[in-house]
């Protein structure tokens, strides 16, 4: 497996940690557990620890010196990317390790995958996470488009990865409409939830674990960045506590995430806190640091609702984390989301990203608490649909595949 730009122990929801760390370390960690021999190569960041470490019994990981070993710009890492496969290719030699299959994660990754399968002759599985073309038709006016070298890497990757891995039919449909895939080779694989941390915990105590006094809590997490939209939950709040005063007085909003990427970072949180003092929220939202997946556990189970406004999502994996804890959502009908998130059902899905319908949906829920308990535990159980030995199963299936040992998975095509 490659994961370049970010290592699967580096803590999601900061930097350009996210859903993909905990999906690299998951699948990693199942397919160990199959009989699967795992090494997944990252760059070195300075992080600290050995060049190689254990993740899971047969499964390491391996860092690779390309560049300077300390944090790089994501837009600075392509010129990176020989060095990058020189020194996979180099330490490959030296274990005299025979791969069968070698699978990119993120389109930098992809990029080294090509090479990969090149020289030593086996079979590329790719995984984007995101897509380019689909964050730079969404994105916000005045946020940064992505360039047009990784729309370009991205197609690249398209055309010669024997299998592409999407994580639900709308990301599938975009590899074909926007990248000209081969629909032949795309297969749906969604990612999967920890049960046996995120599950249905009791709110009160939840919420003295966190030493939160509110009584109505709205939760964010996410990357602290424009197209998960963090901007939108803090205006929604503004909006609900505007429309209905006396239904919100006790109502807080956490958000739990950190910046991500290099430069401007302090810029993001303190232009987020200012937002928050000019909608009069100065002392109704409380941001949090990324937390560890136990914590995560509790304020999920703490929220009343989880704010996904995302302006776009590939799959949604906080989504999925919040209705396994059995929170409702109120979330944007757009990319994965509404794959994840039942409309009516689980949560609420917006069309667009005007505040006062996130307000709407927000403050229903707080009117109609039996309600939303009947969508938590709805929520529940349409969570049970996904699980990482699940998705390492339709993964296992799809290298089977590619290596030509098995016939064509019909859970990996459709689920």
């Amino acid at each position: 497996m490659l994961s370049l730009h970010t290592s699967p122990t580096d803590q999601p929801g900061t930097g350009d940690s996210g859903g993909m760390n905990v999906y690299v370390r998951e699948v990693a960690a199942g397919l160990a557990a199959q009989g699967v021999r795992v090494d997944v190569f990252t760059r070195c960041n300075g992080r600290g620890g050995p060049t190689v470490t254990e993740l899971a019994d047969r499964s390491r990981i391996i860092q690779v010196h390309a560049g300077p070993c300390a944090p790089v710009p994501k837009e600075d890492l392509p010129a990176l990317l020989p060095a990058f496969l020189s020194g996979m290719l180099g330490r490959q030699l030296r274990d005299g390790l025979p791969y069968d299959v070698v699978h990119s994660h993120y389109w930098l990754s992809g990029w080294v995958g090509k090479g990969a399968k090149e020289i030593w002759g086996i079979p590329l599985v790719a995984s984007f996470h995101t897509l380019g073309k689909v964050k730079n038709a969404s994105a916000p006016i005045g946020e940064d488009r992505e360039p047009r070298s990784r729309v370009s890497g991205e197609r690249g990757v398209v055309e010669r990865a024997d299998a592409i891995l999407a994580p639900t039919p709308a990301e599938a449909a975009n590899l074909i409409r926007m990248y000209g895939a081969d629909p032949e080779r795309i297969r749906v694989v969604p990612g999967g939830v920890d049960h046996e941390v995120f599950f249905p915990r009791d709110p009160k105590a939840a919420r003295r674990r966190l030493h939160l006094t509110a009584s109505r809590l709205a939760l964010f997490v996410g990357r602290l960045q424009p197209h998960k939209g963090p901007d939108l939950a803090i205006r929604a709040v503004a909006e609900a506590h505007r429309l209905a005063p006396d239904l919100t007085r006790d109502l807080v909003l956490a958000v739990v995430g950190g910046p991500s990427g290099r430069g401007g970072e302090a810029d993001e949180v303190s232009s987020l806190m200012q937002l928050a003092a000019e909608s009069g929220l100065a002392d109704r939202v409380i941001f949090f640091p990324p937390q560890t997946q136990e914590r995560l556990a509790d304020f999920y189970s703490a929220a009343d609702m989880v704010l996904v406004p995302s302006r776009s999502e590939s799959f949604g994996l906080v989504a999925l984390e919040a209705q396994a804890s059995g929170t409702p959502v109120v979330g944007t009908a757009t990319g994965g989301l509404p794959y994840v998130v039942r409309d009516g059902v689980t949560g609420f899905l917006v069309e667009g990203q005007e505040p006062g319908q996130y307000a709407d949906h927000l403050l229903h829920l707080l009117a109609h608490p039996r309600e939303a308990r009947r969508m938590g535990r709805a929520a529940v159980a349409q969570a049970l649909r996904f699980s990482w030995d699940a998705t390492t199963a339709d993964v296992l299936s799809v290298y089977r595949e590619v290596v030509g040992g098995a016939e064509r998975s019909p859970r990996a095509v459709a689920r």
